[in-house]
């Protein structure tokens, strides 16, 4: 019988412990690397590519979500999140994760969770726990429960992260969205109100029922009469302001530099 290779990442050492021994009385379990840091983690994940890692969430150096950054969803081994984290981060988990610990736990809830593996491992592929992965990094869970700071791009197979940042502009396109930044535009399925909904909004306006803009692509603003403004972007894009979403973009001119 083929053994799950597992690694353990936990910076608290009861934590890893508990795992380690839990892990142990499994007999189709081998423990192959501990990490008391995400760092290290990232380390051992790489060097050992295990079929399961145990992630805490909450670490020095490198947290949880980076760990996941740093390796990509398609090299991301089936992943147990560990975790004291809020119910924001866990309706995530519940979404997109394979499963989750939430401390302090017991032997059952673990071995509920390594069951979970076990039907995994024999059903699915790569790929989808490429797409899991990915799923949860675009889900925006971060320490603080705020705003997203990339979108995750599936094309031809990969998957491509784009910084929020690098946005100009979003336009909706049937069941899309499509994002432009500089030269370059990308297809995202996404409505364009659930994708706003993600956004800062110090940074990110709703102009019009099929457009956001980034504020800080603004150049110039033109009046077109009835309300509606012509919105000029620093690369010289125009786009349309209806009046219905002014009141959006006044609020955003009010904010203090």
């Amino acid at each position: 019988m083929t053994k799950i290779r597992a690694v353990v990442a936990d910076d608290e050492k009861p934590a890893r412990t508990l795992l380690i021994r839990l892990l142990r009385d499994e007999p189709d379990v081998e423990l192959v690397g501990v990490a008391s840091d995400g760092r290290e983690a990232v380390e051992v994940i790489r060097k050992e590519a295990p079929d399961l890692v145990l992630l805490d969430i909450q670490m020095p150096a490198m947290d949880g979500f980076e760990v996941l950054r740093q390796i990509t969803p398609q090299r991301m081994p089936c992943t147990i999140f560990v975790t004291a984290h809020n119910s924001f981060a866990i309706e995530a988990f519940e979404a997109h994760a394979l499963d989750y610990l939430l401390k302090p736990f017991g032997d059952e809830r673990f071995r509920s969770a390594l069951d979970h593996v076990r039907r995994y491992l024999q059903s699915a592929g790569p790929s989808d726990q490429a797409t899991r992965m990915a799923g949860l990094l675009e889900s925006g869970v971060n320490e603080s429960g705020g705003y997203i700071q990339r979108v995750v791009l599936k094309s031809g197979g990969r998957v491509v992260f784009l910084s929020v940042d690098q946005i100009d502009w979003v336009e909706a396109s049937g069941v899309y969205i499509r994002l432009h930044a500089g030269q370059k535009s990308h297809l995202h399925r996404a409505s364009i109100t659930q994708f706003l909904s993600r956004l800062d909004p110090k940074v990110f306006v709703r102009i019009h029922r099929s457009t956001i803009i980034n504020t800080e692509r603004i150049k110039e603003l033109q009046p077109k009469g009835h309300g509606d403004y012509t919105v000029i972007l620093k690369d010289g894009t125009e786009l349309v302001m209806s009046r219905a979403f002014r009141a959006g973009l006044e609020t955003w001119l009010r904010q203090p530099l």
